[in-house]
This record gives C-alpha cells, sequence and structure tokens, in this order.
C-alpha cells in the first residue's frame, strides 16, 4: 500500500495537540495569568510615569495637574541629577579592580535612595492632584491608570517586571 500516511499524520496532530493543551493547562496550574491583577498593590508597583498621569486625568482637570507637574519637574532637577550621578558611581564601582562587594553595595543603596528621591516628589504630587478632584474624577483617573502601560526608560524599552510567587500560590 503506497497510499498517503494518514494515520502517522492523525497521530502526530493528535501529539502536538495533545501538548499544546498540556502546556496551557500546566502554565495556568503553575499560576501563569494573561490579565493584569485589580488591585491596588499592582497600581502602586507600576504606577506610570508624569505623561500617563496626565492623560489620565479627566479634561477639565488635566491642564491644572500639567501646571502642577511642570513644577515638580522644576523641583526635581537636581535630585534627577544626583540620581543620574549615583548610577554612574554605581556601575563605576561595580567595574573597578579590584572588585568590592561591600563598595558596590553601598554605590548601589546611594543609587535607590536617589531614584526614591525623585519618585518620591512625584508621588507627593499624584497625592495632592488627588486631593483637589472629585471622588468620580479620582475613580476615573485611577481607573485610567490602572491600565496604562508601565512608564518607559530613556531607552524606550518597558521596565521587566517579574512576579515573585510562590509556585504553589494560586
Amino acid at each position: 500500500m503506497s497510499g498517503f500516511p494518514w494515520r502517522t499524520l492523525l497521530f502526530i496532530s493528535l501529539g502536538a495537540n495533545l501538548l499544546l493543551i498540556g502546556g496551557a493547562i500546566g502554565a495556568y496550574g503553575a499560576g501563569a495569568r494573561l490579565e493584569r491583577p485589580a488591585t491596588s498593590a499592582a497600581l502602586v508597583d507600576r504606577l506610570p510615569g508624569q505623561r500617563a498621569f496626565l492623560a489620565a486625568m479627566p479634561p477639565e482637570v488635566r491642564a491644572r495637574m500639567r501646571a502642577e507637574m511642570v513644577q515638580g519637574v522644576e523641583e526635581t532637577r537636581e535630585l534627577r541629577r544626583a540620581a543620574v550621578e549615583a548610577r554612574r558611581a554605581a556601575f563605576a564601582a561595580a567595574a573597578a579592580e579590584p572588585y568590592d562587594a561591600e563598595n558596590v553595595r553601598a554605590a548601589f543603596a546611594r543609587m535607590r535612595a536617589a531614584d526614591q528621591a525623585v519618585v518620591g516628589i512625584f508621588h507627593d504630587r499624584v497625592a495632592t492632584s488627588f486631593a483637589t478632584m472629585t471622588v468620580e474624577e479620582r475613580r476615573a483617573a485611577l481607573e485610567t491608570l490602572r491600565r496604562a502601560p508601565p512608564a518607559r526608560r530613556g531607552d524606550g524599552q518597558r521596565p521587566r517586571r517579574w512576579r515573585n510567587r510562590p509556585a504553589n500560590a494560586p
């Protein structure tokens, strides 16, 4: 019998389909999800940058908020410069020979502190801005922020955030 091997192709197709279905079920069982969690912690962990924040504002509030954000940018100019210098110093310490792990840890700690000083002022501005909104405006802005993409890094790439969760988490 020299016919086309339909039976072999059927078994290969069945095996491939079972492999895909098993992989999907296994990923789901391991905790992989396609949707973002709708918790407020997720919003804080991935709070968008100033542009996304302004875009989330209701149109009638946006102009006032833009002026406040510009003032915040001016206020953080020196802090942002310090953060850039701290980042350069941290990478220089990591590249130095002989390598000194304690020096690198301290440099990274200074870098984190400098970054947090800048982010802290932005968060304070956000809190002040929310205080001037009505309940409906604030809820609408928060819902838009929950769906907004995270702030982009200077190289145009989105930051990679890996969820640290136990293997047996739902």
